[in-house]
């Protein structure tokens, strides 16, 4: 499954919730390159650089790191993708590895959001750099400012959610990631309204799961 949507969509949001509703790994390219630049690994250097001006890190660098992950024992049985394909040469990779396995065609679910909802949503988002959580302090803030309420440690902005990177950001988007959704539309596909509280985005999301699993192939 493809969780799909421009920056500040709520993909982090209900890629959680999907994956413990199926069983499966989330599996986020942004945490992974965010774990990396963490350890300060050569890969994790590069890419601090190309995030911190708001642009994407080149296919090669993802797409490595990405594939390693999805052959492990735990991504078998299926998994979800938030963060991937970002660009048409990322998604035809990914349809490349897909097809050497028994996992069908990709269900993908985009969540979409009007732009300018979306600058206000990413400017007012904050996160947990302990245990992760995202907040947002125009509609899912903390019990107690600046802290999160799960380990009270201080939440932060994320470089890339300030305002001179989203805009950067949301060209990006326009330029390399929108493309994508042309590649995929005609197949397993379905759009979700995401200007929404995250339980009714969840519904909608749901609904197009159970509906996909009807019909999908069987490709054992």
């Amino acid at each position: 499954m493809l969780l799909f949507g421009p920056p500040g969509c709520g993909k982090g949001t209900q890629s959680k919730r999907l994956a413990e509703w199926l069983g499966i790994p989330s599996i986020s390219t942004g945490d992974m390159l965010r774990a990396e630049i963490a350890s300060k690994s050569p890969l994790g250097i590069e890419a601090q650089k190309v995030i911190g001006k708001g642009q994407l890190v080149h296919d090669g660098l993802v797409g490595e790191m990405l594939m390693a992950r999805l052959t492990l024992p735990e991504c078998h049985t299926g998994f979800l993708l938030d963060g991937f394909p970002r660009t048409v040469a990322q998604a035809k990779s990914l349809s490349l590895f897909l097809n050497g396995t028994s996992h069908p065609e990709p269900l993908v679910i985009h969540l979409d959001v009007p732009a300018t909802l979306l600058v206000r949503r990413m400017s007012a988002r904050r996160s947990c750099p302990h245990c992760g959580l995202i907040y947002n302090l125009l509609n899912s803030p903390p019990l107690h400012k600046d802290r999160c309420d799960a380990d009270s440690h201080h939440l932060i902005q994320r470089e890339d959610d300030r305002d001179a990177v989203i805009e950067q950001r949301m060209v990006e988007y326009e330029k390399w990631t929108r493309p994508v959704l042309a590649y995929y539309e005609h197949g397993r596909y379905c759009k979700i309204d995401g200007n929404h509280p995250p339980p009714e985005v969840f519904a909608q999301i749901e609904h197009a799961v159970n509906g996909s699993r009807a019909n999908a192939p069987d490709r054992t």
